[in-house]
């Protein structure tokens, strides 16, 4: 019995990584029928049919599974926006943020494209909630080195809306892949989809596994997060919480006595990330209040 990791689930097949090679697996139907299913990043048991071919006969134990995109045994998230074409959509790095922390996954934030627009105040945004910010030009290959430092040792997901680069960032990584670059429309300002699958990416130099992932413009919430916690999935608000007048049942509106409220009126915390807190804040509570109709 052999053990590896699904690197890629296409037309039924799971292709697994075992020390040696790449083999193409169909699943146990017990698998198949039951309640769990395997995915990208799941570490298995295999039995060996051929040189190229094998079946998956367990899953072995999880660490955690990202709903969108499903994928297993993550360590990190990576979050890529552009700094132009297409505009930064802070509200999805947001979204993603909110999802990584639920999880208590870390999380590397990478601003692309910085050699068509220098925009220090939006990396500054995150700063107060001690995130890792790096700004690189994936294009022209510079600043990449630090990036890199981060996927080492670690499995990331790369997470972002279609044609900020995550492609092309695979691409340097592993120059030998034949990856499809998107292309940004002229017209829409937005990526064409170009990567239709997750797949984990092995990158040796780095002992890395890098998942490319579908590009998307929208990310749901988790179902388990709720408006009485939210606050606390904002790393910069999490500790004020305490100090508030009300403490944990404080909403960070217009309740008064709010510490958070205080930080953003200071400065310690960017107004843009105290608006994204707002949105999501209403949106899980319109949720909440749809349960009990």
């Amino acid at each position: 019995m052999l053990v590896g990791r699904i690197i890629k689930l296409l037309a039924g097949f799971y292709f697994v990584k075992t020390e040696d090679s790449v083999l193409r697996c169909r699943a146990r139907g017990k698998l198949r029928a039951g309640a769990e299913q395997p995915w990208v990043g799941d570490f298995v048991e295999v039995v060996q049919l051929s040189d190229e071919e094998g079946v998956v006969d367990k899953i072995l134990p999880r660490t955690n599974l990202l709903e969108r995109p499903t994928v297993a045994n993550i360590t990190q998230v990576v979050v890529m926006a552009s700094l132009v074409s297409p505009s930064p959509n802070l509200s999805l790095v947001d979204r993603v943020l909110v999802s990584a922390e639920q999880l208590n996954l870390r999380a590397v934030i990478c601003f692309n494209k910085n050699d068509l627009s220098e925009r220090p105040d939006i990396p500054a945004i995150y700063e107060p909630a001690g995130y890792r910010v790096v700004a690189v030009s994936v294009k022209f290959g510079e600043d990449l080195e630090p990036l890199f430092a981060e996927l080492a040792n670690q499995t990331s997901v790369l997470a972002g809306q279609s044609g900020v680069g995550k492609s092309s960032l695979i691409d340097r990584l592993m120059p030998e892949l034949a990856v499809r670059l998107g292309e940004v429309s002229s017209k829409t300002q937005h990526g064409r989809h170009t990567t239709r699958h997750v797949e984990l990416i092995y990158v040796p130099e780095y002992n890395a596994f890098v998942a490319d992932t579908p590009g998307f413009s929208r990310l749901e919430l988790p179902s388990s997060v709720s408006s009485q916690d939210i606050s606390a999935l904002f790393p910069e608000m999490r500790a004020a919480r305490a100090r508030c007048r009300f403490a944990y049942d404080c909403k960070h509106h217009n309740e008064p006595g709010c510490a958070v409220k205080t930080l953003v009126h200071d400065g310690q915390i960017a107004i843009e990330r105290y608006n994204s807190y707002l949105t999501m804040f209403e949106e899980v509570k319109q949720a909440e209040r749809g349960q009990y109709k």
